[in-house]
């Protein structure tokens, strides 16, 4: 059987189009094992000089440095993204149950009128928008897969939601997508909303800026675990309450779009860590490319090499 995919016809490609090749093996590895469209396309590409050829100071060794970098890089930023999600998730059903003294914590033991137009009665204000039913079989979807929640099934009910009606809310949480737990947030009250912001260190009037904060970190998660390449990724949700709220938490105000090195500086502030940037910052002095292409990494993510950055 022929090879579909041949490394070797890859590297000699790869010489023809100028790249300096120090160590075949190891990128005969890289490119059979770790897709060589996203390895050489996606990372690549920075090595690329005006006339579509290989810069004449690329090599294999600095595009394999920054995958690497960019791989370590996006797990240690997806470390942090789950320690919010879980803060959220946790926060917004205490906050419900003891806001709406749910007996036994069991949402779905209330009637529906009360679900509907009391606990959730915000959710038409989720985008894109989402019916009352749907929402209601997301929070329950993943149950059967946790081993604490599936527990709490009714064997004998035929209904895909209501035989959930036992489960907790603080347990039907931890099934939940981190855009399962934004919209339940969403549907919340403003009181509800705000105390759940003060978890945060932040103010009510940070509730907008702090949706497009999470819109982001939504954004940066899927890119993440969607093989994205990170270090070049641009912050979709920008908007003046997300600076207004970046300035609030850094005491630095910022007049151009946000970098993904400022959410990293939220990500510190809302976690409590101070791991995040300075070991990005770190780590990125310590990758072993030429000063050209680094300047080309900073462009995109503002600095992140030096000390101070805007």
């Amino acid at each position: 059987m022929s090879d579909i995919i041949n490394s070797r016809s890859i590297i000699k490609d790869l010489i023809k189009n100028g790249l300096n090749v120090e160590d075949k093996q190891q990128l005969s590895y890289y490119v059979s094992n770790f897709n060589y469209n996203i390895f050489l396309k996606g990372y690549g590409k920075i090595f690329i000089g005006e006339n579509k050829r290989f810069d004449k100071e690329a090599t294999d060794t600095q595009i394999i440095a920054l995958y690497n970098f960019d791989m370590n890089m996006s797990n240690h930023i997806l470390r942090w993204i789950l320690q919010i999600e879980k803060i959220i998730s946790t926060n917004v059903v205490y906050e419900a149950i003891n806001y709406y003294n749910i007996k036994d914590h069991c949402l779905l033991k209330l009637n529906t009128d009360t679900i509907k137009n009391r606990i959730l009665k915000n959710l038409y204000k989720v985008t894109p928008k989402i019916s009352y039913e749907n929402f209601l079989y997301k929070m329950v979807k993943y149950l059967p897969s946790n081993e604490i929640s599936r527990d709490y099934v009714e064997h004998n009910k035929h209904d895909d939601i209501y035989k959930w009606r036992n489960c907790p809310l603080d347990i039907m949480c931890l099934t939940w997508s981190f855009s399962t737990t934004f919209s339940f947030m969403i549907a919340l009250n403003e009181e509800l909303r705000d105390g759940i912001l003060s978890t945060f260190g932040l103010k009510a009037e940070h509730i907008q800026g702090f949706y497009d904060f999470i819109k982001n970190l939504i954004d940066l998660r899927n890119g993440i675990t969607h093989n994205e390449i990170i270090f070049s990724k641009k912050i979709k949700y920008q908007s003046n309450e997300l600076k207004a709220m970046y300035q609030f938490i850094t005491k630095k105000s910022i007049s151009n779009e946000l970098k993904l090195i400022n959410i990293l500086e939220i990500i510190e502030f809302l976690t409590k860590t101070n791991k995040l940037v300075n070991s990005t910052k770190y780590w990125f002095k310590k990758l072993n490319i030429k000063t050209i292409f680094k300047n080309k990494v900073d462009m995109i993510c503002g600095k992140i090499g030096e000390n101070k950055y805007d």
